[in-house]
């Protein structure tokens, strides 16, 4: 009970301090809000110039067709390639297809958008059906592939016909397939027609020749060419006959015992949130997954992500951070001076009302905490007003054009973080300290003890006996004549 009265004593104590000297509360809680507000602007002010960066280096590196699509910043693309790596059956891929479609989405740790899974044959060669005879000796009409894409169906516009419906098993019956309007235009194909695809297989002990009956349904063409949803340019699709992944799977596969020529996972996740701070755990997270896919299906290569760019943007941040606080390091200076001399003003105010505080049994402990909890009501306040001051200042760098030109259109993604938080959670930490100090050489007198000090007649400082403090005017009017 004793320790409660005491305790609310100290904070009675401070608060009524803080009310009695308004006007220095008041100065010293403007400088902590701009010594706050201004270190944690940089971190803010970095991180949103470089996430725009990194928006457009992810936009744009790693891709040879970068004029024509434009991927999303935060695409993943994981790709098994059987011309290079060996033909494989649709059994082989199982296992890693679960996987990037499941687990390794969450184990990247970004919000997911959507997964565009694509699979296609090795080729075959096209005739119509009466020249089926002669498809060993004769020019084909087109080479082709049979391939399927997830959610193909929702991404595409029908120019005519309708989409393919699943295979049945009856080798006699045509595969229904869709192709794109430029393969229709390019070979005069029409819906309802019949053609036959010819492959021969290379065996171990021989050949063996596997015909496919085909019938066009539908002509399709991309509902947006431009959509995040297409992994490859328009053109690549000109000569692939697209299936329901039920007839892939099921009707081709069983004819097929290297059915895989390149297995595709396009997974696009949701990047707006990432900071500086993100980007450790995730580039962390891109390799656990790569690692993974590729023990689940050997030479299954990650082609498209955003690790190189991500190690790039932590690399730059911390550069700009340091290049920014280099500069505002003599502002913050002259902020924690400003903070001391109020402070110091206060207490020399204070010197006589903590003297008798101290004769009337008041301990060192207690006025180094009344002191504390000032500092503490001040520095809290300041921290709630630093943070949306800091967001504003951090907009009003990105929108200078020169000096004291603010001009430019800014659209930059300015975003507290906890890291940044930490950055202001530190400068208050440096502030109460200086705050705090002159409090602790007031504690050490009684009322006897400071009224003996005041009647001592006392030499000035040596720096004042030197004349150091007029010799200071000259460089400082020096700098003020050249600015």
């Amino acid at each position: 009970m004793n320790f409660l009265s005491r305790s609310f004593a100290i904070f009675a104590v401070a608060t009524r301090r803080l009310l009695s000297q308004r006007g220095l509360a008041l100065a010293t809680a403007v400088g902590l809000v701009a010594s706050i507000a201004l270190v944690m602007s940089v971190p803010l002010y970095t991180d949103a110039v470089y996430y725009r960066i990194l928006q457009e280096e992810l936009s744009q590196s790693g891709q040879e067709d970068a004029a024509t699509l434009k991927r999303p910043p935060f695409a993943f693309m994981f790709r098994y390639v059987g011309s290079l790596y060996g033909m494989k059956q649709w059994e082989d891929i199982t296992q890693v297809d679960t996987y990037l479609t499941n687990q390794g989405v969450a184990a990247l740790g970004l919000p997911h958008k959507f997964t565009v899974r694509y699979a296609k044959t090795d080729n075959f060669r096209l005739f119509p059906t009466a020249d089926i005879a002669y498809a060993d000796v004769k020019d084909p009409l087109a080479w082709v592939n049979f391939a399927f894409v997830s959610e193909f169906e929702k991404h595409t516009t029908l120019v005519e016909g309708t989409y393919p419906q699943p295979a049945t098993a009856t080798p006699e019956d045509p595969v229904e397939v869709a192709i794109n309007d430029a393969m229709a235009d390019e070979l005069g194909l029409q819906v309802g027609e019949q053609f036959m695809t010819f492959r021969r297989v290379e065996l171990e002990n021989g050949s063996r020749v596997v015909q496919i009956p085909i019938r066009i349904t539908g002509v399709w063409r991309a509902t947006d060419p431009n959509e995040e949803f297409w992994f490859y340019r328009q053109s690549v699709f000109d000569n692939q006959l697209f299936v329901p992944e039920a007839t892939f799977q099921g009707r081709i596969s069983s004819l097929l015992n290297d059915e895989i020529a390149q297995a595709l996972w396009y997974i696009i996740l949701d990047g707006s949130d990432i900071h500086a701070g993100d980007v450790g755990w995730l580039t962390g997270s891109i390799e656990q997954v790569q690692q993974r896919a590729a023990t689940l299906l050997t030479n299954t290569r990650l082609e498209v992500s955003p690790y190189d760019a991500l190690n790039r943007y932590r690399v730059s941040t911390r550069f700009l951070n340091i290049l920014l606080y280099a500069f505002s390091i003599p502002i913050v200076g002259l902020l924690l001076a400003f903070i001391g001399l109020v402070v110091g003003l206060a207490v020399n105010r204070q010197r006589n009302e903590i003297a008798v505080l101290r004769s009337r049994g008041a301990t060192a402990a207690q006025i180094f905490g009344i002191a504390v909890l000032e500092a503490s009501l001040l520095g809290a306040m300041a921290l709630l007003a630093g943070v949306p001051a800091s967001e504003a200042i951090s907009r009003l760098i990105g929108a200078t054009r020169s000096f004291l030109n603010f001009t430019i259109e800014s659209d930059l993604r300015v975003a507290m973080t906890a890291s940044t938080l930490r950055f202001g959670l530190a400068a208050l930490a440096v502030t109460l300290f200086a705050q705090v100090l002159p409090s602790l050489g007031a504690a050490r007198y009684t009322i006897v003890s400071y009224k003996q000090e005041q009647s001592r007649t006392l030499r000035p400082p040596w720096w004042q006996r030197a004349w150091l403090d007029i010799l200071l005017l000259i460089p400082a009017a020096y700098g003020a004549y050249l600015l």
